[in-house]
């Protein structure tokens, strides 16, 4: 048997808090974030867009100001997010209907394997939909001479505002590899992470390829996709 050594690398994932207030008002939704590690200066810069998709301002009675909290944060690999973390927040607002604003926050170090934005992190502003406030990215690669099996412990965190039961589901396996975890649910209470054991068997001629794994939280709308990749250095 050969070991198993985990390395590096950074790309996507989704998730969302769910409450839905009313049929008309102001909406916001993270429509795109990008992320880059800069080895020049050492630093991971997250960049994030935020629009109001509603039709109304985000100033309402509620709201007078309508300016909210922008959250944007860095965390090491996991489903969710890994143990290690870094925030930043910025005050944004008010947005008219349709309008969009590019919010950015940097941070030390260039390991950081995910990214989050929470638009109104504090719930400031009452939407007509909750469930789009919050995205993310996260991918790592594990660089492995493999023998015919590994086990991979990887972080699951509870990425949403309130305690959750998480369930851990295999979304999708390459051809050549067979996937299971230790555990397939876990309750973490607010910003938890615990570790879970990934158990993968490579079939004869296995080269690379990657396994899916999806955070399904019990709000029924928080659903945080992580990849997962295993490349052979010894095929």
């Amino acid at each position: 048997m050969k070991k198993a050594v985990p390395i590096l690398c950074v790309i996507l994932v989704l998730a969302a808090i769910p409450l839905v207030v009313s049929d008309e008002g102001p909406d916001l939704k993270v429509t795109e974030i990008l992320t880059i590690s800069d080895l020049n200066t050492g630093t991971t810069k997250v960049t994030a867009t935020v629009k109001n998709r509603g039709d109304t301002s985000t100033v309402t009675l509620e709201s007078p100001t309508g300016r909210f909290n922008v959250e944007l944060n860095v965390t090491s690999a996991g489903v969710g997010a890994g143990s290690s973390r870094q925030s930043a927040t910025e005050r944004r607002g008010p947005l008219a209907p349709g309008e969009t604003i590019k919010v950015t926050a940097t941070f030390t170090g260039t390991d950081w394997d995910n990214s989050h934005v929470i638009a109104d992190v504090d719930n400031e502003i009452p939407e007509t939909n909750e469930n789009n406030n919050s995205m993310g990215d996260c991918n790592w690669v594990y660089i492995i001479d493999f023998g015919t099996r590994a086990e991979i412990t990887i972080d699951v965190g509870n990425i949403t505002y309130d305690p959750a039961e998480i369930e851990l589901v295999i979304d999708n396996v390459s051809s050549g590899m067979t996937v299971t975890l230790d555990t397939s649910v876990v309750y973490l209470d607010v910003g938890e992470v615990t570790q879970v054991t990934l158990y993968v068997t490579f079939g004869s001629g296995f080269t690379e390829g990657e396994v899916v794994i999806l955070g399904i939280y019990n709000d029924g709308y928080t659903v945080s996709p992580a990849t997962i990749g295993f490349v052979d250095t010894n095929p």
